[in-house]
């Protein structure tokens, strides 16, 4: 990934963090990409507290998932921010989690738009609808992880979904479960993937200040999201990971008092996509 990264954008600025449990890879100051991260973490035989079981076996249901069981886990994460308001943001992640003798896989992949453009969304869906058929062998699949992943994306507060969703999974335990993760992850930044070809449609247009400030509005929601709602982001905040955890953070936002753009404007209908989500695929 980090090769991919670099060949599209050379003038990124790459800082390497390892820690106990991983490394991270982040990128900085790029032409396209203004903030990003790539990062591995590995848990091995590890013991599980109460607070990570309850939460486990009760979205799980398996039996032996309790307090001291030992476990393993292990994820890689990615997200890149774009300098460009007219360039979505990636996020991306696969984990695959052990407790015994069950394992089971989580991930996805989703795109959020400052300026909705419906090529650029039905593009993206396309691409994972197809990665769907091939690697699970059901476009259903595909149903049921955009669903998914519009539900988790949302921010109740603003009654708005982050961004135009993509495929979001979670306790994955089906036999293709592993070479569905592999290939997401491939595909994920592939040239002919569903998110390169519309950093390339984008990335050299040129763009106004009052769209990059409804960018920093845009981004602004994104963080909210992050520190509100996202499980990753609660369970793994502490004094020893905030930087890590925080490292997905875009490195500017905006917050400004009822934000709501003029009707008919394409921010307006950007906002009306993520209050009542499409399907596009």
């Amino acid at each position: 990934m980090a090769v991919r990264l670099s060949a599209a954008d050379p003038a990124a600025r790459w800082e390497r963090d390892e820690h106990a449990r991983g490394v991270a890879l982040v990128l900085e100051d790029g032409e396209v990409w203004e903030k990003g991260c790539v990062s591995i973490t590995l848990i091995e035989d590890s013991v599980l507290t109460k607070e990570r079981a309850e939460a486990i076996s009760g979205r799980t249901g398996i039996a032996g998932v309790v307090e001291g069981a030992r476990y393993s886990a292990a994820a890689l994460s990615f997200v890149l921010h774009a300098r460009s308001p007219l360039v979505p943001t990636l996020r991306g992640d696969v984990r695959w989690f052990r407790v015994g003798a069950h394992e089971w896989y989580g991930g996805g992949l989703d795109l959020t738009p400052s300026y909705l453009d419906e090529d650029d969304a039905s593009h993206f869906h396309t691409c994972l609808r197809e990665l769907c058929e091939a690697k699970a062998g059901s476009a259903e699949v595909y149903r049921t992880m955009k669903q998914t992943c519009d539900e988790y994306f949302y921010l109740p507060a603003r009654a708005e979904h982050r961004g135009v969703g993509g495929v979001f999974y979670d306790d994955l335990a089906e036999p293709w479960a592993p070479d569905f993760s592999l290939a997401l992850l491939d595909a994920a930044l592939s040239p002919d993937g569903p998110y390169m070809p519309i950093v390339e449609r984008r990335r050299r247009l040129e763009y106004s200040d009052e769209q990059r400030e409804w960018q920093c509005i845009r981004r602004g929601r994104y963080v909210e999201f992050n520190l509100l709602y996202d499980r990753g982001v609660r369970f793994g905040l502490s004094p020893e990971s905030v930087e890590r955890v925080l490292v997905s953070s875009p490195p500017l936002v905006a917050w400004k008092f009822k934000a709501e753009p003029a009707a008919g404007t394409p921010e307006a209908g950007t906002l009306a996509v993520l209050r009542k989500p499409r399907e596009w695929a």
